[in-house]
């Protein structure tokens, strides 16, 4: 038997099984927000636009939780982006606060 999906129903399940791995690794994902912060600390200085300094440091969490997600659910690139786009939704306004307070002491 074939199922057929929209693509609006398929996007909500890969959203579902990237939420659900957050949900259930978040101290991990909060292990690697603070890594990522000591590791950002000499970038904000450098970087002066803060689109660039936000798509590295989430490039940079991404890296730092990446073989845990690769190594327990095999994610693709699709999960990747997905998976991308909810930390950028979970932790922009700290991404934001953080720089900017560090462009205060440069």
């Amino acid at each position: 038997m074939k199922y057929i999906i929209t693509e609006e129903q398929f996007d909500k399940l890969i959203s579902q099984k990237v939420l659900v791995w957050l949900k259930r690794r978040f101290e991990l994902v909060k292990t690697a927000l603070l890594e990522t912060y000591e590791l950002m600390r000499s970038d904000i200085c450098r970087i002066d636009d803060y689109e660039k300094f936000e798509k590295k440091f989430f490039s940079v969490m991404m890296d730092s939780i990446h073989a845990y997600y690769y190594d327990d659910e095999k994610f693709g690139e699709t999960e990747y982006k997905v998976m991308y786009n909810l930390l950028m939704e979970l932790f922009y306004s700290d991404c934001t606060e953080f720089y900017f307070n560090g462009r205060e002491r440069c």
